[in-house]
């Protein structure tokens, strides 16, 4: 059975160049296409307008350009999704207004299976294919059937050995919280200049009881960590003026002023971890963006560690 694939893309030419890469008969193409008669006049909103085409045509893959306006985009995606959990959807950057990281990872974090730019190469394209139609979310029919039970079992031992953890580490967390220490160890702060970034990291040190206060610039951050003298410190490695995150640690770590901080740098890439860690930086840890639900009871704990030991 072939794949569907919807490309609801307005760049009519991108749509021909992505279609010439798709393999023989594997793949079913589709396009937008207006209500058939007596279904109703279509909504004038492209919210609803979009996700209609969309759940009308029931594609296995929805490969569309990515609206960040208002999150259009994520939104037609959640519209779909919550009637039908085994669409999986690609976006492809907007020549000329391409979408920032921000807007990336809070696509990616809502359920995105892969994310590409406007001059994307068929090896690119074909292994985006590939992730969205054999990850996890997928709901497979016809000849791979059989294999979903099996695969809901699979995930079902996954998630539980995921509370085990969670819990595990949650029993960790609080008795490492709550050892007396010569500082209170309960205190985070957070410095991002993304407003999602903050609220997300926010959420997730809350979570485990932390008490957390957030900063938009580094001189806020400086101000707030005279003020509320945190224990720990986590921030992004990109900041406002071209500063990073290890400019503000060895701005706190190597100034006697402040507490002695446990200082965690966020970022999207893999290949900045040498440069974040590297000695003398001074920074004790590094937050890979975005953390899947697996890694963050870990990561908590190894901050609870390092704040007793």
């Amino acid at each position: 059975m072939s794949t569907s694939i919807l490309f609801h893309i307005e760049d009519g030419a991108e749509t021909e160049r992505l279609k010439g890469f798709l393999d023989g008969e594997r793949y079913q193409v589709l396009l937008p296409k207006p209500p058939a008669e007596g279904e109703g006049e279509s909504d004038p909103l492209p919210l609803t307008r979009i996700s209609q085409d969309i759940l009308r045509q029931k594609p296995d893959i929805v490969v569309m350009d990515y609206f960040a306006d208002d999150a259009l985009s994520v939104k037609v995606m959640q519209a779909v999704t919550d009637q039908y959990p085994a669409t999986a959807f690609i976006f492809v950057d907007l020549p000329g207004n391409p979408a920032d990281r921000e807007n990336i990872t809070f696509a990616f974090n809502e359920g995105a299976r892969g994310f590409l730019l406007p001059d994307a190469t068929r090896t690119t394209f074909l292994n985006a294919l590939q992730r969205a139609y054999s990850g996890p979310s997928r709901m497979r029919t016809g000849e791979d059937s059989h294999t979903l039970e099996q695969e809901l079992q699979d995930q079902g031992q996954k998630l539980a050995k995921l509370k085990f953890r969670l819990n595990s580490a949650q029993k960790l967390v609080n008795y490492l919280l709550t050892t007396p220490v010569g500082t209170q160890p309960r205190k985070v702060l957070i410095l991002s200049d993304s407003g999602y970034q903050r609220e997300i990291l926010k959420k997730m040190m809350e979570d485990f009881n932390f008490v957390v206060s957030t900063s938009a610039s580094f001189d806020e951050a400086v101000a707030t960590t005279l003020k509320e003298k945190p224990r720990i410190v986590l921030s992004d490695y990109s900041l406002e003026d071209g500063k990073t995150g290890v400019d503000f640690c060895k701005e706190l770590k190597y100034n006697q002023k402040f507490t002695p901080l446990y200082f965690v740098v966020c970022t999207a890439s893999v290949d900045m971890l040498p440069i974040v860690m590297a000695p003398g930086n001074g920074v004790d840890d590094c937050l890979l963006k975005p953390a899947a639900d697996s890694q963050v009871p870990e990561f908590i704990t190894r901050i609870a560690l390092g704040l007793i030991l």
